[in-house]
């Protein structure tokens, strides 16, 4: 039962991941665009192709979506309701820390580095 409880934590919090790992910038984009600029410029993409990149993207957002609904339900159909509270008590805790985190890493993205600071 542990083994289901953590493989449904783990499926349920992957689409958060990337967001997290993608890491914050200045512009309000969200992490999901930022990286997919990084990429169009890194591999100078021309205009039709960052179109036909991001169609693909948008469908498959929708079927990752989706899915996790899908997995969602039926890992909900197996847990008892003192387990499905029990799993939606350590997704928010995830959710805590992976914004503690974040803030952690706005914080010192807006600080000068420490050889700035020291010549200053």
């Amino acid at each position: 039962m542990k083994k289901t409880l953590i493989a449904a934590t783990l499926l349920l919090t992957t689409g958060l991941s990337g967001a997290v790992l993608a890491g914050s910038n200045h512009d309000n984009q969200p992490p999901r665009e930022r990286g997919f600029e990084r990429m169009a410029e890194e591999l100078q993409l021309s205009d039709e192709q960052k179109a036909q990149l991001e169609q693909i993207r948008e469908e498959e957002h929708e079927k990752f979506k989706t899915l996790r609904e899908e997995s969602k339900a039926r890992f909900d159909a197996v847990l008892t309701a003192e387990q499905r509270e029990k799993m939606e008590e350590l997704h928010e805790q995830r959710r805590e820390r992976m914004e503690e985190r974040r803030e952690g890493r706005e914080g010192r993205e807006h600080r000068k580095p420490r050889e700035e600071e020291s010549a200053n």
